[in-house]
């Protein structure tokens, strides 16, 4: 038995080979998941089912004279989220600023949505932030979805997730080290933790 005392960062350095997601779920079901959400929520299927071979769900509802639109496609993991990001970015194109964008996710370990959104200076995080791209997080199990990033300008969702933060939940994560005045003595304590 050893004699050194467990440690804070002994018990990180072990959780770090998690995997990435917290459940096996197919594309399909993540896809009819994110569907019922909206039909939940109120939103009306449009007959888009692909776009250039992709695909996604597109939903449409209207409140007195507001039109909402929002449009997702489905990724596996958060390894295949900057692909979606580049997706998203040329249909964005085409649909323009009136159109929500989703990018929705199995269940995923919050280890590596967190230190997804940290890599290379956050650079997946200040992409989905600048064009104003939303994550969720479908349960097919559960029929649930959680918006761990992104803020949609129907606040009816609000009402509807599993987990309710109000906005950038991801963006406060992965920036909660770095603030204060200590920020780097923390930076450097944090990446320690993660060697």
């Amino acid at each position: 038995m050893s004699e050194k005392k467990f440690t804070s960062k002994d018990l990180l350095r072990q959780l770090r080979p998690t995997p990435d997601l917290a459940y096996e779920f197919s594309n399909e079901e993540v896809l009819e998941t994110a569907k019922y959400f909206l039909r939940y929520v109120g939103y009306t299927l449009e007959g888009r089912e692909h776009w250039d071979n992709e695909p996604v769900f597109y939903a449409k509802r209207r409140e007195g004279e507001t039109n909402y639109e929002i449009l997702g496609l489905v990724r596996h993991s958060m390894k295949e989220v900057a692909d979606g990001v580049a997706q998203l970015l040329k249909i964005k194109r085409e649909l323009g600023e009136k159109t929500e964008y989703v990018i929705a996710l199995p269940p995923v370990q919050e280890r590596h949505l967190i230190d997804y959104m940290r890599a290379d200076d956050q650079k997946l995080y200040r992409d989905l932030r600048e064009n104003a791209f939303s994550i969720w997080i479908c349960n097919p199990h559960e029929k649930s979805v959680w918006c761990p990033q992104g803020v949609l300008r129907d606040k009816r969702f609000t009402e509807y997730f599993k987990v309710k933060f109000g906005g950038d939940f991801l963006g406060i994560l992965a920036n909660m080290p770095y603030r204060g005045g200590r920020a780097k003595d923390r930076k450097q304590f944090v990446e320690g933790l993660m060697e």
